[in-house]
Protein backbone atom coordinates (compact mmCIF):
# COMPACT_ATOMS: atom_id res chain seq x y z
CA UNK A 1 0.00 0.00 0.00
CA UNK A 2 1.35 3.81 -0.15
CA UNK A 3 2.73 5.19 2.38
CA UNK A 4 0.31 6.45 5.55
CA UNK A 5 1.18 9.24 8.27
CA UNK A 6 -0.42 8.00 11.71
CA UNK A 7 -0.85 10.00 14.51
CA UNK A 8 -0.56 8.11 17.51
CA UNK A 9 -2.06 8.94 20.79
CA UNK A 10 -1.13 7.26 24.12
CA UNK A 11 -1.72 8.10 27.73
CA UNK A 12 1.90 6.80 28.93
CA UNK A 13 5.25 6.62 26.50
CA UNK A 14 8.45 6.36 28.30
CA UNK A 15 9.90 7.41 30.22
CA UNK A 16 7.02 6.07 31.69
CA UNK A 17 6.57 2.16 31.70
CA UNK A 18 3.94 0.56 29.67
CA UNK A 19 3.05 -2.60 28.23
CA UNK A 20 0.52 -0.83 25.75
CA UNK A 21 3.36 1.88 24.73
CA UNK A 22 5.96 -0.96 24.15
CA UNK A 23 3.52 -2.59 21.77
CA UNK A 24 3.12 0.59 19.98
CA UNK A 25 6.59 1.17 19.32
CA UNK A 26 7.03 -2.16 18.26
CA UNK A 27 4.35 -2.31 15.99
CA UNK A 28 5.31 1.54 14.53
CA UNK A 29 9.15 0.50 14.07
CA UNK A 30 7.73 -2.41 11.72
CA UNK A 31 5.58 0.43 10.03
CA UNK A 32 8.12 2.71 9.59
CA UNK A 33 10.66 -0.15 7.67
CA UNK A 34 7.63 -0.25 5.39
CA UNK A 35 8.11 3.33 4.71
CA UNK A 36 5.10 4.32 6.55
CA UNK A 37 5.23 7.79 8.66
CA UNK A 38 4.37 7.65 12.27
CA UNK A 39 4.36 9.90 15.14
CA UNK A 40 3.48 10.30 19.03
CA UNK A 41 1.55 12.26 21.17
CA UNK A 42 0.91 12.22 24.51
CA UNK A 43 0.49 14.59 28.02
CA UNK A 44 2.96 15.65 30.68
CA UNK A 45 2.85 14.29 33.33
CA UNK A 46 4.93 17.25 34.75
CA UNK A 47 2.24 19.54 33.29
CA UNK A 48 4.83 21.11 30.71
CA UNK A 49 4.82 20.63 26.96
CA UNK A 50 7.74 18.48 25.91
CA UNK A 51 9.14 17.38 22.40
CA UNK A 52 11.71 14.85 22.50
CA UNK A 53 12.42 11.54 20.09
CA UNK A 54 12.06 7.67 21.07
CA UNK A 55 13.88 5.05 19.16
CA UNK A 56 13.92 8.02 15.93
CA UNK A 57 10.27 8.65 16.65
CA UNK A 58 9.03 12.32 17.07
CA UNK A 59 7.12 12.44 20.51
CA UNK A 60 4.87 15.42 21.60
CA UNK A 61 3.91 15.52 25.58
CA UNK A 62 1.40 18.01 25.43
CA UNK A 63 0.61 20.59 28.59
CA UNK A 64 -2.21 19.28 30.96
CA UNK A 65 -3.63 20.42 34.18
CA UNK A 66 -1.77 17.62 36.41
CA UNK A 67 -3.62 18.85 39.72
CA UNK A 68 -7.12 19.53 38.14
CA UNK A 69 -10.20 17.18 39.06
CA UNK A 70 -11.04 16.60 35.44
CA UNK A 71 -7.34 16.69 33.98
CA UNK A 72 -8.90 15.45 30.69
CA UNK A 73 -10.49 19.26 29.57
CA UNK A 74 -7.09 20.21 28.98
CA UNK A 75 -5.63 17.47 27.64
CA UNK A 76 -8.30 17.20 25.17
CA UNK A 77 -8.00 21.03 24.53
CA UNK A 78 -4.40 20.92 23.99
CA UNK A 79 -4.81 17.93 21.86
CA UNK A 80 -7.30 19.80 19.16
CA UNK A 81 -4.98 22.59 19.20
CA UNK A 82 -2.15 20.25 18.07
CA UNK A 83 -4.39 18.03 15.75
CA UNK A 84 -5.29 21.21 14.30
CA UNK A 85 -1.72 22.34 13.50
CA UNK A 86 -0.96 18.51 12.73
CA UNK A 87 -3.94 18.03 9.84
CA UNK A 88 -2.03 18.44 6.50
CA UNK A 89 0.78 15.95 7.71
CA UNK A 90 -1.82 13.21 9.10
CA UNK A 91 -4.05 10.51 7.59
CA UNK A 92 -5.27 8.49 10.45
CA UNK A 93 -5.95 8.78 14.29
CA UNK A 94 -4.61 5.89 16.09
CA UNK A 95 -5.44 5.64 19.85
CA UNK A 96 -3.71 3.18 22.37
CA UNK A 97 -6.55 2.50 24.51
CA UNK A 98 -10.01 2.84 24.17
CA UNK A 99 -10.60 4.38 27.80
CA UNK A 100 -12.68 7.63 28.11
CA UNK A 101 -9.62 9.76 27.14
CA UNK A 102 -8.65 8.35 24.06
CA UNK A 103 -12.23 7.96 22.46
CA UNK A 104 -11.74 11.88 21.93
CA UNK A 105 -10.00 10.70 18.75
CA UNK A 106 -13.64 10.12 17.20
CA UNK A 107 -15.25 13.36 17.62
CA UNK A 108 -11.85 14.75 16.98
CA UNK A 109 -11.53 12.61 13.51
CA UNK A 110 -15.11 13.65 12.41
CA UNK A 111 -14.22 17.70 13.06
CA UNK A 112 -10.85 17.06 10.96
CA UNK A 113 -12.20 14.64 8.57
CA UNK A 114 -9.90 12.07 9.81
CA UNK A 115 -10.49 8.62 10.33
CA UNK A 116 -9.48 7.22 13.52
CA UNK A 117 -9.30 4.03 15.72
CA UNK A 118 -8.68 2.74 19.08
CA UNK A 119 -7.17 -0.28 20.31
CA UNK A 120 -8.50 -1.81 23.78
CA UNK A 121 -5.33 -1.91 26.07
CA UNK A 122 -6.70 -4.98 28.96
CA UNK A 123 -9.90 -6.64 29.34
CA UNK A 124 -12.45 -5.14 32.27
CA UNK A 125 -10.75 -2.21 31.65
CA UNK A 126 -11.09 0.00 29.07
CA UNK A 127 -14.41 -0.31 28.38
CA UNK A 128 -15.32 -0.26 32.41
CA UNK A 129 -16.62 2.95 32.49
CA UNK A 130 -19.19 2.02 29.74
CA UNK A 131 -21.37 -0.32 32.07
CA UNK A 132 -20.68 1.73 35.91
CA UNK A 133 -19.87 5.04 35.59
CA UNK A 134 -21.37 8.66 35.24
CA UNK A 135 -19.04 9.27 32.40
CA UNK A 136 -20.88 5.95 30.39
CA UNK A 137 -23.11 8.41 27.97
CA UNK A 138 -19.90 10.67 26.94
CA UNK A 139 -17.67 7.52 26.88
CA UNK A 140 -20.28 5.62 24.71
CA UNK A 141 -20.75 9.03 22.13
CA UNK A 142 -17.47 9.48 21.68
CA UNK A 143 -16.70 5.46 20.56
CA UNK A 144 -19.83 5.57 18.44
CA UNK A 145 -17.51 8.02 16.46
CA UNK A 146 -14.68 6.36 16.47
CA UNK A 147 -14.25 4.18 12.60
CA UNK A 148 -12.82 1.27 14.21
CA UNK A 149 -12.03 -0.48 17.47
CA UNK A 150 -9.09 -3.08 17.73
CA UNK A 151 -9.80 -6.03 19.80
CA UNK A 152 -6.87 -7.76 20.90
CA UNK A 153 -8.19 -10.75 22.56
CA UNK A 154 -11.08 -12.74 22.46
CA UNK A 155 -11.92 -11.51 25.76
CA UNK A 156 -11.81 -7.59 24.27
CA UNK A 157 -13.43 -8.66 21.19
CA UNK A 158 -16.38 -10.21 23.09
CA UNK A 159 -16.77 -7.04 25.39
CA UNK A 160 -16.84 -4.56 22.38
CA UNK A 161 -19.94 -6.69 21.61
CA UNK A 162 -21.74 -6.52 24.80
CA UNK A 163 -21.40 -3.00 25.23
CA UNK A 164 -23.28 -2.66 21.79
CA UNK A 165 -20.81 -0.72 19.47
CA UNK A 166 -21.00 -2.03 16.10
CA UNK A 167 -19.45 -5.24 15.02
CA UNK A 168 -18.20 -4.21 11.70
CA UNK A 169 -16.32 -2.29 13.19
CA UNK A 170 -14.56 -4.65 15.16
CA UNK A 171 -10.81 -5.69 13.85
CA UNK A 172 -9.33 -8.58 16.40
CA UNK A 173 -5.59 -7.70 16.02
CA UNK A 174 -3.73 -9.25 18.57
CA UNK A 175 -0.07 -7.87 20.06
CA UNK A 176 2.94 -9.16 18.45
CA UNK A 177 6.33 -10.20 19.23
CA UNK A 178 9.39 -9.83 17.56
CA UNK A 179 10.02 -13.19 16.94
CA UNK A 180 13.58 -12.50 15.73
CA UNK A 181 14.98 -10.56 18.67
CA UNK A 182 13.21 -13.12 21.06
CA UNK A 183 14.14 -16.32 20.17
CA UNK A 184 15.49 -19.70 22.31
CA UNK A 185 19.02 -20.56 22.53
CA UNK A 186 20.75 -24.40 23.27
CA UNK A 187 21.38 -25.28 26.81
CA UNK A 188 25.59 -24.36 27.12
CA UNK A 189 23.99 -20.82 25.91
CA UNK A 190 21.07 -20.77 28.16
CA UNK A 191 24.17 -21.77 31.21
CA UNK A 192 26.60 -18.81 29.94
CA UNK A 193 23.78 -16.61 29.69
CA UNK A 194 22.88 -17.55 33.51
CA UNK A 195 26.12 -17.18 34.69
CA UNK A 196 26.72 -14.08 33.15
CA UNK A 197 23.40 -12.68 34.54
CA UNK A 198 24.51 -13.95 38.07
CA UNK A 199 22.08 -16.47 38.35
CA UNK A 200 21.70 -20.28 39.33
CA UNK A 201 23.01 -22.73 36.69
CA UNK A 202 22.65 -25.55 38.39
CA UNK A 203 19.04 -26.04 39.08
CA UNK A 204 16.24 -24.92 36.84
CA UNK A 205 15.23 -21.07 36.77
CA UNK A 206 11.16 -20.16 36.88
CA UNK A 207 10.73 -16.67 35.45
CA UNK A 208 8.23 -13.69 36.10
CA UNK A 209 8.77 -10.43 34.11
CA UNK A 210 6.36 -7.63 34.36
CA UNK A 211 5.26 -4.31 36.79
CA UNK A 212 5.48 -5.30 40.60
CA UNK A 213 2.56 -4.14 41.09
CA UNK A 214 -0.95 -5.77 42.79
CA UNK A 215 -3.00 -6.55 39.58
CA UNK A 216 0.51 -8.29 38.61
CA UNK A 217 -0.13 -10.97 41.91
CA UNK A 218 3.96 -10.82 42.43
CA UNK A 219 4.04 -10.17 45.99
CA UNK A 220 0.92 -13.51 46.38
CA UNK A 221 3.64 -15.17 44.01
CA UNK A 222 6.76 -15.05 46.26
CA UNK A 223 5.18 -15.47 49.50
CA UNK A 224 3.72 -18.77 47.91
CA UNK A 225 6.77 -19.47 46.30
CA UNK A 226 8.73 -19.24 49.58
CA UNK A 227 5.70 -21.28 51.44
CA UNK A 228 5.81 -24.23 49.43
CA UNK A 229 9.58 -24.36 48.95
CA UNK A 230 9.34 -23.67 45.04
CA UNK A 231 6.63 -25.98 45.27
CA UNK A 232 8.84 -29.11 45.03
CA UNK A 233 10.24 -27.88 41.72
CA UNK A 234 13.66 -27.19 43.02
CA UNK A 235 13.55 -24.37 40.63
CA UNK A 236 14.83 -20.90 41.80
CA UNK A 237 12.18 -18.32 40.80
CA UNK A 238 13.38 -14.74 39.42
CA UNK A 239 11.52 -11.91 39.07
CA UNK A 240 12.41 -8.82 36.56
CA UNK A 241 9.99 -5.58 36.61
CA UNK A 242 9.86 -2.06 37.01
CA UNK A 243 8.11 -0.43 40.15
CA UNK A 244 5.10 0.41 40.48
CA UNK A 245 3.68 4.29 39.50
CA UNK A 246 1.14 3.36 42.12
CA UNK A 247 1.68 4.99 45.56
CA UNK A 248 2.11 1.85 46.97
CA UNK A 249 5.04 0.95 44.73
CA UNK A 250 8.23 1.46 46.20
CA UNK A 251 7.04 -0.17 49.57
CA UNK A 252 5.76 -3.16 47.51
CA UNK A 253 9.28 -2.97 45.90
CA UNK A 254 11.03 -3.17 49.22
CA UNK A 255 8.94 -6.38 50.41
CA UNK A 256 9.52 -7.96 47.36
CA UNK A 257 13.42 -7.36 47.98
CA UNK A 258 13.23 -8.20 51.52
CA UNK A 259 11.82 -11.66 51.16
CA UNK A 260 14.65 -12.31 48.15
CA UNK A 261 17.25 -11.31 50.60
CA UNK A 262 15.42 -13.96 53.32
CA UNK A 263 15.67 -16.70 51.27
CA UNK A 264 18.23 -16.23 48.43
CA UNK A 265 18.13 -20.02 47.82
CA UNK A 266 14.49 -19.36 46.34
CA UNK A 267 14.07 -15.71 45.30
CA UNK A 268 15.92 -13.14 42.95
CA UNK A 269 14.23 -10.01 42.88
CA UNK A 270 15.65 -8.01 39.93
CA UNK A 271 15.20 -4.34 38.59
CA UNK A 272 13.78 -4.09 34.65
CA UNK A 273 15.88 -4.30 32.29
CA UNK A 274 15.90 -3.21 28.67
CA UNK A 275 18.07 -6.83 28.49
CA UNK A 276 15.12 -8.53 29.29
CA UNK A 277 15.64 -11.46 26.46
CA UNK A 278 18.66 -12.46 28.12
CA UNK A 279 16.56 -13.68 31.06
CA UNK A 280 14.10 -15.01 29.24
CA UNK A 281 16.90 -16.98 27.10
CA UNK A 282 18.45 -18.40 30.92
CA UNK A 283 15.27 -19.39 32.05
CA UNK A 284 13.70 -22.70 32.15
CA UNK A 285 9.86 -21.63 31.99
CA UNK A 286 7.70 -18.96 32.73
CA UNK A 287 5.15 -18.36 35.13
CA UNK A 288 3.04 -15.57 35.46
CA UNK A 289 0.19 -15.20 38.01
CA UNK A 290 -1.37 -11.39 36.76
CA UNK A 291 -5.18 -11.44 37.49
CA UNK A 292 -6.11 -9.30 34.01
CA UNK A 293 -4.32 -8.83 31.15
CA UNK A 294 -5.14 -7.54 27.52
CA UNK A 295 -2.50 -9.70 25.75
CA UNK A 296 0.49 -9.91 27.65
CA UNK A 297 4.13 -8.86 26.26
CA UNK A 298 5.59 -10.99 28.84
CA UNK A 299 3.58 -14.23 27.67
CA UNK A 300 4.72 -13.73 23.85
CA UNK A 301 7.70 -13.04 24.59
CA UNK A 302 8.39 -16.08 26.43
CA UNK A 303 6.43 -17.86 24.16
CA UNK A 304 8.85 -16.75 21.38
CA UNK A 305 12.06 -17.91 23.33
CA UNK A 306 10.12 -21.08 23.81
CA UNK A 307 9.54 -21.34 27.34
CA UNK A 308 6.66 -23.08 28.59
CA UNK A 309 4.42 -20.88 30.09
CA UNK A 310 2.63 -21.57 33.32
CA UNK A 311 -0.19 -18.47 33.34
CA UNK A 312 -3.77 -18.01 35.74
CA UNK A 313 -6.24 -18.28 33.78
CA UNK A 314 -7.31 -14.80 33.33
CA UNK A 315 -8.95 -12.13 30.72
CA UNK A 316 -6.14 -11.59 27.93
CA UNK A 317 -3.42 -14.20 29.23
CA UNK A 318 -5.47 -17.72 29.17
CA UNK A 319 -6.04 -17.20 25.03
CA UNK A 320 -2.18 -17.54 24.87
CA UNK A 321 -1.74 -20.85 26.46
CA UNK A 322 -3.40 -24.13 26.29
CA UNK A 323 -2.58 -26.85 28.83
CA UNK A 324 -0.45 -29.64 28.00
CA UNK A 325 0.65 -27.56 24.80
CA UNK A 326 2.49 -25.10 25.45
CA UNK A 327 2.29 -25.07 28.97
CA UNK A 328 -0.75 -24.89 31.93
CA UNK A 329 -3.02 -22.99 33.12
CA UNK A 330 -4.28 -22.16 37.32
CA UNK A 331 -6.96 -20.43 38.94
CA UNK A 332 -6.04 -16.92 39.84
CA UNK A 333 -4.60 -16.47 43.27
CA UNK A 334 -5.00 -20.98 43.82
CA UNK A 335 -1.79 -22.13 45.37
CA UNK A 336 -3.16 -25.80 45.25
CA UNK A 337 -3.86 -24.71 41.18
CA UNK A 338 -0.40 -23.49 41.02
CA UNK A 339 0.97 -26.67 42.17
CA UNK A 340 -0.29 -29.03 40.16
CA UNK A 341 0.12 -26.80 36.85
CA UNK A 342 3.55 -26.76 37.32
CA UNK A 343 3.72 -30.42 37.87
CA UNK A 344 2.64 -30.57 34.24
CA UNK A 345 5.34 -28.18 32.88
CA UNK A 346 8.22 -29.81 34.84
CA UNK A 347 9.81 -32.59 32.35
CA UNK A 348 7.84 -31.50 29.55
CA UNK A 349 9.56 -28.17 29.07
CA UNK A 350 11.58 -29.24 25.59
CA UNK A 351 8.23 -30.23 24.24
CA UNK A 352 6.34 -27.47 25.32
CA UNK A 353 8.79 -24.87 24.97
CA UNK A 354 8.90 -25.67 21.35
CA UNK A 355 5.23 -25.50 20.49
CA UNK A 356 5.15 -22.58 22.50
CA UNK A 357 7.77 -20.91 19.82
CA UNK A 358 5.98 -22.34 16.67
CA UNK A 359 2.71 -20.98 18.15
CA UNK A 360 4.63 -17.42 18.84
CA UNK A 361 5.63 -17.27 15.17
CA UNK A 362 2.55 -18.49 13.10
CA UNK A 363 -0.07 -16.96 14.92
CA UNK A 364 2.06 -13.49 16.88
CA UNK A 365 5.02 -12.56 14.89
CA UNK A 366 4.68 -8.91 14.59
CA UNK A 367 5.38 -9.09 10.67
CA UNK A 368 1.84 -10.84 11.01
CA UNK A 369 0.69 -8.08 12.88
CA UNK A 370 2.32 -5.52 10.86
CA UNK A 371 0.34 -7.11 7.50
CA UNK A 372 -2.88 -6.51 9.33
CA UNK A 373 -3.11 -3.07 10.29
CA UNK A 374 -1.82 -2.10 7.09
CA UNK A 375 -5.38 -3.66 5.76
CA UNK A 376 -6.74 -1.96 8.87
CA UNK A 377 -5.65 1.67 7.34
CA UNK A 378 -6.28 0.72 3.80
CA UNK A 379 -9.61 0.25 4.74
CA UNK A 380 -10.15 3.39 6.53
CA UNK A 381 -8.52 5.57 4.25
CA UNK A 382 -10.58 3.75 1.57
CA UNK A 383 -14.30 4.54 3.03
CA UNK A 384 -13.39 7.60 4.16
CA UNK A 385 -12.44 8.90 0.73
CA UNK A 386 -15.94 7.75 -0.75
Amino acid sequence: MKPVRVLMFARYLPPEYSGAAAQAFLLAERLRARGHHIEFTTHSWSGQRRDYVIEGFAVTALPMRVAARHQEFSIWHNLFKHLWQRRRHVDILHGHGAYYIQGILGPFGQLLGKPSLVKASMSQNDLLSLTCSTIAPVHRRFLKLVDAYVAISDDLNREFLEVGLAPERIWQIPNGVDSERFHPVDREQQRQIGAELGLPVDRPMALFVGVFDQRKRIAWLVQQWIANQGFGTGAHLVAVGPVSRDSYGKALSDELHAYARGHPDLVTIRDFTPRIKLYYQAATLLVFPSSKEGLPNTVLEAMACGLPCVVARAPGSRQLVEDGVNGALFAVDDADDLAQALGKVIGEESVLGARSRQIAVAKYDIEKVADQYECLYDQLLSTHER
